[in-house]
């Protein structure tokens, strides 16, 4: 059976200087390091999830900035062809045009000069006719 006597009381009092030592030496500065690093962790985890973060939004507003570019390209390239489309149209309507007024003169001028030539030739027709005649009829027509 255990006996108690001074020894026992002797460890216990060892026992609690030791404890106390090791608390101040040891156990607190390991405990305290131990806190730190559990600080430093989280506050690393907090801010790699901070930077994900960030990154996911600048990636948003990149792909957003991207499409409105793509979309303004090709709305300034639809306008583009539509001017295009328009001076093209405008250009041969003006040839057209042009073409049109064109032959109307030359139809004119020919309709005048055909007026002329039959003028000039009126008079002499009569000869003509007599002349095509003879030579039809390989006589002389009265």
């Amino acid at each position: 059976m255990i006996e108690l006597n001074w020894t026992f009381l002797v460890q216990v009092v060892n026992f609690l200087v030791l404890m106390f030592i090791l608390n101040r030496l040891l156990y607190k500065p390991v405990l305290k390091v131990l806190d730190e690093r559990d600080e430093r962790i989280v506050g690393g985890q907090q801010k790699a999830k901070q930077l994900t973060e960030d990154r996911a939004a600048f990636f948003h507003e990149y792909e957003q900035k991207l499409y409105a570019a793509k979309v303004d390209a090709v709305s300034a390239k639809n306008v583009a062809i539509n001017q295009a489309v328009e001076e093209a149209n405008a250009i041969i309507e003006a040839s057209r045009k042009k073409a049109d007024g064109l032959i109307h003169e030359m139809q004119l001028e020919m309709a005048r000069e055909m007026a002329r030539v039959k003028k000039e030739l009126e008079p002499e027709l009569g000869s003509m006719a007599a002349s095509i005649a003879q030579q039809i009829l390989g006589r002389k027509v009265a």
